[in-house]
């Protein structure tokens, strides 16, 4: 009897023993870190909630107290201190190269233009172009239907010379079929040049109602012909004239007009200095 006793005590005493040092290691891990593990246990088990503390003085900047650094030169440059030159300032400049003639019209056949292939122009090799025809058959008038044209050109280089689309409406039922073509193209076009604002005349295209957004150099314009009504174009190109800051910026870039006085940009010779000779 005197030996299962012992026993038991020697039990009680080891589970003591446990539970104090596993305690103190949950204890320790949970306070770490001002108490930072503790939070999220509480969290989880849904016995904290987060709370918003509202500062009594909001808005005002505390002072915070540290090492200053004293005696360090710090270089600045002199530009800094210089004032602006009106004559030489810049903007921001769109261009149509690197704009990919070819890519445009796989984002025209995306959006169900049936683009002819890129290829060379019929007047000069150095010209790729596609293009896109469809005709509305005018019930009254068999030989007069009405039309939507257009054509994209480019180079090898991968640049967007010009984009085009001509309709016209000899009968109002075809009106709406050919003023969506026209929106979609221009939408098309704006999405692959990531010209995002041209789409603006979304709805005036689709109204067929005249309108001219021109922005950084890039302009849509979409008009009537003088030639009689019915007639519209659509037409995206470089704006023109730009602004001299925007000349400037196009300037920039080419280095012969940039630095026209330079010998390589066909500017003066520099000669050197004969060097001093001593006696």
């Amino acid at each position: 009897m005197e030996q299962k006793t012992r026993k038991r005590h020697g039990a009680l005493i080891f589970w003591l023993v446990f539970l104090a040092v596993a305690g103190g290691i949950v204890a320790t891990v949970l306070l770490a870190n001002d108490r930072r593990n503790l939070r999220l246990v509480l969290r989880e088990i849904g016995y904290e909630t987060r709370t918003m503390v509202i500062p009594k003085q909001p808005a005002v900047m505390e002072t915070f107290k540290g090492r200053r650094i004293e005696g360090v030169e710090v270089q600045i440059p002199a530009q800094l201190f210089l004032a602006p030159v009106p004559s030489r300032d810049s903007a921001f400049l769109r261009t149509f190269e690197k704009k990919d003639g070819e890519g445009l019209c796989r984002s025209l056949r995306k959006e169900g233009f049936d683009m002819t292939a890129w290829e060379a122009g019929a007047f000069t090799r150095a010209v790729l172009e596609c293009s896109y025809e469809t005709s509305v058959p005018n019930a009254e008038k068999p030989d007069d239907p009405s039309t939507f044209f257009m054509m994209i050109k480019g180079n090898a280089a991968g640049d967007l010379l010009s984009a085009r689309a001509k309709v016209v409406v000899t009968d109002v039922g075809a009106q709406a079929e050919l003023a969506k073509r026209t929106a979609d193209a221009l939408k098309a076009f704006a999405l692959h040049t990531r010209w995002l604002e041209l789409a603006d005349g979304l709805a005036k295209v689709a109204a067929l109602e005249p309108f001219v957004i021109s922005s950084h150099g890039v302009t849509a314009r979409f008009q009537g012909e003088f030639s009689g009504p019915g007639r519209y174009n659509l037409i995206l190109s470089a704006s023109s004239p730009l602004t001299p800051a925007q000349r400037r910026t196009q300037d920039y870039f080419v280095r012969k007009r940039y630095w026209p006085l330079l010998p390589e940009h066909g500017g003066p010779n520099v000669v050197p200095k004969p060097e001093a000779v001593e006696g």
